[in-house]
């Protein structure tokens, strides 16, 4: 909806009464920033913000830096020390999420999964690779070897 003149007049009426700029853009079928952009393109007088300041600014680096007490080092491991008396035999379990040091076999998938009998391999793995020897000659191919086969598929179909 295009501005006509009764509209620009009606937002000078509105404006005068005070009316929040989203309430007009409502009454008048606009947006509140296509009014405050018609506002200032006739020269309408300008209104104070809405948000409320503080007179005193706050400091900002305070604001977002969290108070931090100093501690003296030397009183806080002689209070460790008397409070937790650790164990003799004690020894703590690290735990590392990325490797994972139980043995298992050849997880090349016999069967199918949907199926009662689904199983993997389970024989010896191959170095650090997941299949055993037999599977990883048919998981993993050689490009040397891959290369030769193709060449003796050429010359013996010429």
């Amino acid at each position: 909806m295009p501005w006509n003149e009764s509209n620009v007049e009606r937002l000078r009426d509105l404006w005068d009464q005070g009316l929040p700029t989203a309430q007009i853009g409502k009454l008048l079928g606009f947006t509140k920033n296509a009014v405050v952009g018609k506002a200032h393109r006739i020269g309408l007088e300008r209104r104070p913000s809405p948000i409320r300041r503080t007179a005193v600014k706050p400091d900002r680096k305070k604001a977002r830096s969290p108070i931090i007490p100093k501690l003296n080092f030397e009183t806080v491991k002689e209070e460790v020390n008397e409070t937790q008396k650790p164990e003799k035999n004690f020894q703590p379990t690290v735990k590392n999420l990325f490797t994972n040091n139980i043995k298992r076999g050849c997880e090349w998938p016999e069967g199918h999964p949907d199926e009662s009998d689904f199983k993997f391999c389970g024989k010896e793995r191959f170095e650090d690779k997941p299949y055993c020897l037999k599977h990883c000659a048919v998981a993993y191919v050689i490009p040397e070897k891959e290369e030769s086969e193709k060449e003796q598929i050429s010359i013996s179909t010429r």
